[in-house]
């Protein structure tokens, strides 16, 4: 990709101790970006031991030497000005280089952290790339891929100017709207480095590398990603980032068996996206509460959050959305003995349907709370009612389980109501069901 650095399979050429004119993985169909010509000194397997194209002395890899860390940097700023890269991907890109310098600065690197960012910037460099073409491109990403398959010296110090871009007038005339200037950029100052980036790149890379621990099981990795991000949005007063980060918290720490503390970050999800006017994700992070703390037998605070939930979504949800809500409503109200509150959110989410396109078990299940709730009040007609519906909905799904469950509720019922020869005719299609 890089004349600095060879890639697998392609014999070690000679390098220059000085920084030449790399050249980054242009396709061969693209046009050259103003600003870029190939380099004349570039080295080639050709070039004798011990001296570059240029004459100067140049230090040779081969497959028992370590790449240099400082080295995939430098290809990644060459890259840039051989793309004749704007300057928010520029941005973007210096951004996550910088958590690498930082990363290789630690007398322990987290080599998947570093990896992991490479990777990232590799495909912010492949969509510029692909919105300068026209079609997709993945060539920076395959070049680092490849690249991270080869023995890497993660330990480095890695210089500022390695890793940050001066703002600069936007090669391309036609990309100057888009570009980040100095005094829109939002800047910070990381870990006391003197650091100036992106804060929104720095969040996305940190997010972006929690989701990647989360995926490997590294929960006690990805948390601290995340508590990261956190001290970055410390004073900055972003409450819709907040709430990402303390949502994708919450999703971790279910995940790791933590519920007590997973139900403590939705809470504090729900109280960022509020702050944010976002009630939708506030809805989103109080179902996330109730569901954990039904799952964990605690039926009245679950209650109480999908009440919030369902009167959220009343307000500011599209109906299919508003069914599941108040049926969840409804089925912990039955659950918790509340049945004129479980009637009341199931009538309305029944109500919702006909004029809705619902999966035939997500309305046979409906029916079917329906029905248990006007069983236990006693009011037998409209309970046989809703059960008969649900197995009409069962049926239409082809689901025998929800089939099954109904009619053995509908046979109890008829018992109860005192109709016995309906009830002996359920219990015998019962019994041919197996």
């Amino acid at each position: 990709m890089v004349s600095r650095i060879y890639t697998p399979l392609i014999a070690p050429y000679q390098r220059s101790q000085n920084a030449g004119n790399g050249r980054g993985p242009i396709p061969a169909d693209a046009e050259p970006k103003p600003g870029w010509a190939p380099a004349s000194n570039e080295p080639t397997d050709t070039v004798s031991a011990g001296q570059s194209a240029s004459g100067l002395k140049a230090v040779q890899y081969n497959q028992f030497q370590k790449i240099p860390l400082n080295d995939v940097i430098h290809d990644f700023r060459n890259t840039m000005t051989a793309l004749g890269a704007d300057e928010n991907t520029q941005q973007e890109v210096s951004a996550y280089l910088n958590v690498v310098r930082y990363q290789a600065g630690k007398d322990q690197p987290e080599v998947g952290f570093i990896k992991h960012s490479l990777r990232t910037a590799a495909n912010t460099l492949d969509q510029y790339i692909g919105k300068a073409l026209g079609q997709p491109s993945k060539v920076v990403r395959e070049w680092v891929d490849a690249l991270l398959t080869q023995d890497i010296d993660y330990k480095a110090d890695i210089s500022a100017e390695e890793t940050t871009v001066a703002t600069q007038k936007p090669l391309h005339e036609e990309t100057a709207g888009q570009n980040l200037t100095d005094a829109s950029a939002e800047v910070l100052e990381a870990d006391g480095l003197g650091l100036k980036i992106s804060a929104k790149s720095e969040l996305k890379s940190l997010i972006e590398a929690a989701k990647a621990e989360q995926q490997q099981k590294h929960y006690d990795r990805a948390d601290e990603k995340l508590q990261a991000a956190l001290d970055l949005l410390a004073d900055k007063n972003k409450p819709e980032w907040a709430g990402k980060v303390w949502g994708l918290r919450g999703k971790i720490y279910d995940q790791a068996g933590h519920w007590e503390k997973a139900v403590h970050a939705y809470d504090q999800a729900a109280q960022q996206f509020e702050q944010a006017a976002l009630p939708l994700k506030q809805s989103n992070a109080l179902h996330a509460m109730a569901s954990i703390l039904e799952d964990h037998g605690d039926s009245q605070r679950a209650k109480g959050y999908y009440q919030q939930v369902a009167a959220l979504d009343a307000l500011h949800a599209d109906p299919q959305t508003q069914l599941r809500s108040l049926n969840d409503l409804g089925s912990i109200a039955l659950r918790t003995g509340d049945t004129t509150e479980a009637i009341k959110a199931l009538q309305q989410a029944a109500s919702l349907m006909p004029t809705q396109t619902i999966p035939p078990g997500v309305r046979s299940d409906l029916q079917t709370n329906l029905g248990a709730a006007y069983r236990k009040n006693r009011e037998y007609p409209k309970a046989i009612a809703s059960y008969q519906q649900s197995l009409g909905a069962a049926k239409q799904a082809k689901d025998k389980a929800r089939y099954t469950s109904a009619l053995q509720q509908l046979a109890s019922v008829y018992v109860e109501a005192n109709q016995p020869e309906n009830a002996m005719k359920a219990m015998q299609r019962l019994k041919q069901l197996g």
